[in-house]
């Protein structure tokens, strides 16, 4: 589970056992001992009798703004109800917790985009390689009464539109990551034109002298 859900869920826990009557301090040390590494921290601090404000300061002030939101609103029970504040919090703690499991699908989501872009690219570079590599043996055939230029030019102006239509890719799907399609897919070009490229050699009759 995701360390800052795992710290909401357990203040949530904490919320509900104030709202129950249960000591703050107590309820801190039950629920975050197992959390770490600031929950550790926070009930190694309640245990040596630091007051709340101190310790729970490594929540309030790590980076996750959820955490440290919660972790603040219990910092303020001493000053008024802990019974009252417990009650209300639960449903900020649901709110906070659901603001997270958003967050980490949003991304979890552009993870499988990211990558399913790769593939794409990987894709591409492979046609690409396999019409690049087989356009002379086409072309020696006859069927469109043109001569296609060499295989080398042909092969290196397919690298290039190869490179640009992943990287058109990548910047759409990656953003800043986009070299990583960029890579795939020429790595995969290269790799099938040289498997094909053989292919270019084999003597072609035409097919319009064959009667």
């Amino acid at each position: 589970m995701n360390p800052d859900l795992t710290a909401i869920h357990s203040l949530g826990r904490v919320l509900e056992s104030a709202s129950d009557g249960m000591g703050m301090a107590r309820s801190l040390v039950k629920e975050l001992r197992q959390v770490r590494p600031q929950g550790s921290e926070t009930a190694r601090l309640l245990l040596l009798g630091y007051p709340l404000r101190i310790s729970l300061g490594p929540m309030t002030e790590g980076e996750s703004e959820e955490v440290s939101m919660l972790a603040s609103l219990i910092v303020s029970a001493p000053s008024s109800s802990s019974a009252s504040i417990g009650r209300n919090g639960k449903a900020f703690a649901g709110t906070l917790e659901g603001w997270v499991k958003a967050r980490e699908n949003s991304k979890l989501e552009q993870k499988v985009q990211s990558f399913r872009s790769v593939i794409t690219s990987a894709v591409l570079g492979a046609v690409t390689a396999m019409m690049a590599s087989l356009g002379p043996v086409i072309g020696s055939l006859g069927l469109f009464g043109a001569s296609h230029g060499s295989q080398v030019s042909l092969l290196y102006g397919a690298a290039g539109f190869d490179a640009i239509s992943s990287t058109m890719l990548g910047l759409f799907m990656s953003g800043r990551r986009f070299y990583v399609n960029v890579l795939a897919s020429l790595a995969v070009y290269a790799l099938v034109s040289s498997l094909a490229s053989p292919l270019a050699g084999v003597p072609a009759v035409s097919l319009w002298g064959v009667k």
